[in-house]
Order: structure tokens, then sequence, then C-alpha cells
């Protein structure tokens, strides 16, 4: 069998029938083969968008997708992606070329770098393949990885030589990991009086939403959201928090005994699970923690080692039934009013200039029930963690590298995975000028995508900082051009444009854009002028933000 085929024949074993890259010669034979097999094939305009679709898209699917690159250059565009992909957690299988047979001594050639050094240091697990039995074998060592929950971001740099001709090749059967044993953790939950769950991203990245919301019901208990796990399961909405960003789930988590932490690395946005928030309570509380890597189970009471999409739903079907807390239904009625409180708050500014918060309100409230929700940016992140509304079931961002630029096509990439669904993404403009080319990429795939753009014409995030670090200076560099105009640039891509700068036109515009991005297939992209000042020196939960950085 051509290696071409053994591959994608592994990779469609896997549930992987997308592939992302600018096609190379070294690569051609495996994008005619997979467009010859149906699968999703998509060319983007720069390697490391294509590393973010195919991340938007492993995200949707629960299941790997195949990204490549070329030798040289088409390598060293790739490296955030496969940084990015590590980092978040996502399920991409990286394929890049290298020049036949070349050496660290070879200087001088042509599209030849020693790349393979740095890759292996950004990818969770790599391989060098120099003929057609070591490509097939790394590739499958590769996906079985990352079915049992043990890897994520694979890469494997591969010779010209590697994908020509013909291997006889024995697929083996898929590994699967063993069932850790549940019972300390059960006793744990057995002995709690006021359990509390903390779902980070690795519960999206599983998937093991299903679990998840069965593991809630049976404990009957608050389930507190990462800043990097804003998704809301279906079924939890009224007893999902977010936290650090709303006075209630500092109180959910100040009354906790027991935290049941799920698929996340409890960092310093989560404060270490030691000071801040969880400074109340902190020596009396214990720790459950369930994650494919080890090493992200040091200081727990009880460390779980598994796959969240394996060990969650046993989890959930030992634990016995448990009567709610008695404040569960006080904390989500508070939540609510919280939440009302933002909106009447935003609709307060003046309609112009208009404030960020603004924005960020009037997009969740009116998107459709099912959108794909897109976060890209600095202080437009910001104000969205903060006003966030409604329960959105997917939420992309860039959140444990917060990487730039990953916004429009990681929403791509998710769309491509749900093509009847629509998605809302809301960024800051500079971060969408990282990969603005990808709107032609949206716009060639009739993809029905609302992209509402903050624009303030500067860096944000920045500015704020230097005026809060500096006071007034020169804020050398944190400004461009205002003649910028995102709604003619996006018509030139082939999308729709449309601006907007009162804000009491936000929401009938975004309503127009939603229902056109549906019934024409084209992307609608809103250039919405916000307050330069606002958004630089009024961002909410500030303190909440600056205290990553002292964690």
């Amino acid at each position: 069998m051509l290696v071409t085929d053994h591959l994608l024949d592994l990779c469609e074993a896997h549930g992987c029938k997308a592939l992302f890259g600018i096609p190379d010669p070294q690569f051609f034979a495996l994008f005619d083969a997979a467009h010859a097999r149906g699968w999703q094939v998509v060319a983007p305009h720069h390697e490391a968008a294509g590393g973010f679709m195919a991340e938007g898209w492993a995200r949707i699917t629960g299941k790997p997708a195949l990204c490549v690159a070329s030798l040289g250059p088409g390598m060293a565009n790739l490296a955030p992606a496969v940084a990015h992909a590590r980092a978040e957690g996502g399920k991409v299988l990286f394929l890049g070329g290298r020049r036949a047979g070349m050496s660290k001594a070879q200087t001088g050639r042509f599209q030849h770098a020693e790349h393979f050094p740095a890759m292996a240091q950004h990818a969770g697990w790599s391989a060098q393949a120099s003929n057609g039995v070591g490509a097939v074998a790394a590739v499958e060592a590769a996906l079985h990885g990352m079915a049992c929950g043990q890897i994520c971001a694979a890469f494997i740099e591969l010779e010209p030589q590697a994908l020509a001709g013909e291997v006889i090749w024995p697929y083996g059967a898929p590994v699967q990991a063993g069932m850790p044993d549940l019972a300390p953790a059960l006793a744990l939950i057995a002995q709690a009086q006021s359990p509390i769950i903390l779902a980070g991203h690795g519960v999206h990245t599983a998937p093991a939403g299903e679990a998840l919301r069965d593991l809630a019901q049976k404990l009957a208990c608050p389930v507190v959201q990462t800043p990097s796990a804003m998704a809301v399961v279906e079924g939890l909405e009224s007893v999902s928090f977010p936290y650090g960003f709303s006075p209630v789930t500092r109180a959910v988590v100040e009354a906790s005994d027991l935290v049941i932490a799920l698929g996340t690395q409890l960092g310093d946005q989560l404060h270490f699970g030691q000071n801040r928030h969880w400074k109340a309570g902190r020596e009396a509380r214990r720790w459950i923690r369930i994650d494919r890597d080890p090493a992200m189970l040091t200081g727990a009471d009880v460390a779980v080692p598994g796959d969240l999409a394996q060990v969650l739903p046993a989890l959930a079907q030992a634990c016995p039934q448990r009567q709610a807390q008695p404040q569960l239904a006080q904390w989500s009625t508070a939540h609510a009013t919280h939440r009302a409180d933002q909106v009447a708050a935003a609709r307060a500014f003046p309609a112009q200039p208009i404030h960020p918060a603004r924005l960020v309100v009037e997009a969740c409230q009116v998107m459709p029930d099912g959108t794909i929700l897109a976060r890209d940016g600095g202080a437009s992140v910001l104000f969205q963690l903060a006003y966030a509304q409604g329960a959105p079931r997917d939420v992309l961002w860039s959140q444990n590298s917060g990487h730039l630029g990953t916004g429009l096509p990681m929403a791509i990439g998710a769309m491509l995975a749900a093509p009847d669904r629509p998605a809302l993404l809301l960024t800051g403009d500079s971060a969408l000028l990282f990969h603005l080319a990808e709107l032609e990429t949206a716009a060639r795939l009739g993809l029905p995508l609302v992209v509402a753009v903050a624009v303030d014409h500067q860096w944000g995030l920045e500015v704020g900082m230097s005026r809060l670090n500096l006071g007034p200076s020169a804020e050398a560099g944190l400004g461009w051009s205002r003649a910028t105009r995102f709604d003619l640039l996006a018509q030139g891509f082939g999308c729709d444009g449309t601006y907007v700068d009162d804000a009491d036109a936000l929401a009938p515009a975004l309503r127009a854009a939603f229902t056109a991005a549906l019934a024409k297939r084209r992307p609608q992209v809103l250039h919405v002028a916000i307050d330069p000042k606002a958004n630089a020196e009024n961002m909410p939960a500030l303190g909440e933000f600056a205290s990553w950085f002292a964690a």
C-alpha cells in the first residue's frame, strides 16, 4: 500500500478527516489522496494559522486533526502553532518536511534549517522518519498516544522519501490505558460537606462534558469554571460560576472543603489553588486532581492520572446521589443578579464613543443558541471575562499561552467541524491583524462567521499598562493608523463589512450580521469604534488579571 494511504487510514481510524496546511511538493500526494477520500482539505495563508485551524477542529470534534508544513520557512512559521497546541491541549498531529540527507555541517543550503530540536521541545511528542516504514510507525505511535490521552500535540519530521513508494505495515490494535484506582477519590468525596468541581480546559478537549454534567448532578454541587474553560455544559447553566470574575464565585470557593480539579494545570490564573480566593479555608480544604499528565497532579491529597474521557464517566457512575448544598440556590440567584447588574451598567454608558463593555454585553445577548464563541485580544478579552453573558457551549481562547491572533483561524477550524453552527469572534483590532488574511479563507469556505472587532487603533492593554506604570508618556510604538477600516478590509477579502460607531446600533447590527451570515453563508465583519480611553484605562477586574503575574 502507498505510504500516504497508510497514513490516511491510520488517521481515519482515530476519527481524523481534516487536513490543514499550504500544499508543497513534498506533500502533494498526501493532499490529493485526502481530497479524493472526501476529507476537509484547507489551505490557509500562513502555516501557524493552519495549525490554529486544526486545533479549532480538534477542539469541537474531540478527534485529532492533521496539519503539515513544508521544509525550511514553513516549519519556522509552524512553530507557534505547535507550541500553542501543547499548551492548550489541542489534539493535533503536525507533519513537517526537511531536505533529504542534510546535516548540521551542511550550511548555506536553500530552505534547510535544523528545526527539529526546537519543534521537539515545543511538542508533547516528536519523531523523525527518513523512510516509509518509519513514517507509518511514527504516525501510528502518535495517534495511539492521543487516543490514550497521554499526549496532545505531536510532531513528526519527514524527509521527502518517507512519503514515497509503498510499504507493508501490520496495524496494531489501539492501546487502551488502564483504569486508575478511584477508591481513594470516592472516600474523600464521601467525607466532604461542601465539595466543588473545578472544571478546566481539559474537560472540553477530552471531551468529557457529559460526564462532567453527570458528576455535578450526582454531587449536586457548584461547578467553578477556570478562566480557560468558560464554556457551559448543557444542564449546568445555573450552577456554573466563573473563577475570579464574579463575587459569587469567591463565596463558592471560600465555602468549599473539597475541590475536584479536572483537566487544569492549577497555575497562576488560579493562584495555584492556595492564594487570593483560596486563602479562606485553605488549611482544611482537600484536593482531588484528575489529569492525563502526572506532572500536573503534584500537591493533591488524591491524584488520579488518566484521560478524563475515560476516568470521569467511571467516577460519576460510582458516586452516590447527594443532597444539594443549602447555599447552592442562593448562589445561583446571586450570580444571575450580578449578571443583570452588569448589563444595566454597560447600557448606562454613553452611546458614543462605544464602551467596550457594551459591545460584549450586546454581542453575548444577541448570538443565537449553539453559537461557537471565539475570543482574542488583550483588553478585549478582559472585558469579555468580566462582562460575559449567557451560556455558550464552546469557547475558544488562547488561555494558557496568551497567543494573540489565534481567534480567527481557530474559529474557522471549529466551524468546519460544525458546519451548521454559527460562530462569533469577539476580538481586538491588534489581535485580528495577526492573521487578517484568513478572512479570505473563511469567505472561500462559505462560513457563517460573525466577527465583531473592538477598534481603538492601539495596543489597548499595553497602553493601559503603560499609563498605569509610567504615567503620561510617549507610549512609543503602542498606536497605529486610525485610517484602518476593518469593514472595508473585510469586503476586499470577500466578506460583508459594517461600520458601527453608536452603541444603540450595536444590537440591530449584530442581529442583522447573524441573519446574513446564516442566509448567505458569508462572513460578516463589524468594525466597532470603541472608546480608546475606556479600553485602556477602565479595564474591568484589572486587579484579577494583575494577580496572575503575582500568584
